[in-house]
């Protein structure tokens, strides 16, 4: 009967080992994820505020609304409330 006690205590504290060690690479793998996205929003957060600097210079150049929304993809609305800026 001891034995088996033993054995059982032995087998509940390698399932609690693993169940810890699975949480904890669930927690790495959740940071990891976290940092890539935040990465992601800050590199395209970058490209639209590049974006809205170049709208802007082309504006100050009076280049008409028409090409800079065929260049840069904004809406003639987004450029005009740019414009308003």
């Amino acid at each position: 009967y001891d034995k088996e006690l033993h054995l059982e205590k032995l087998r509940l504290s390698e399932l609690k080992e693993a169940r810890e060690k699975g949480i904890e690479q669930g927690i790495e793998k959740g940071i990891e994820k976290g940092i890539e996205q935040g990465i992601e929003k800050g590199i395209e957060k970058g490209i639209e505020q590049e974006k809205i600097e170049i709208v802007k210079n082309m504006l100050k150049d009076e280049v008409d609304i028409s090409v800079i929304s065929k260049y840069t993809g904004l809406s003639k609305e987004e450029i005009e409330r740019l414009k308003n800026m």
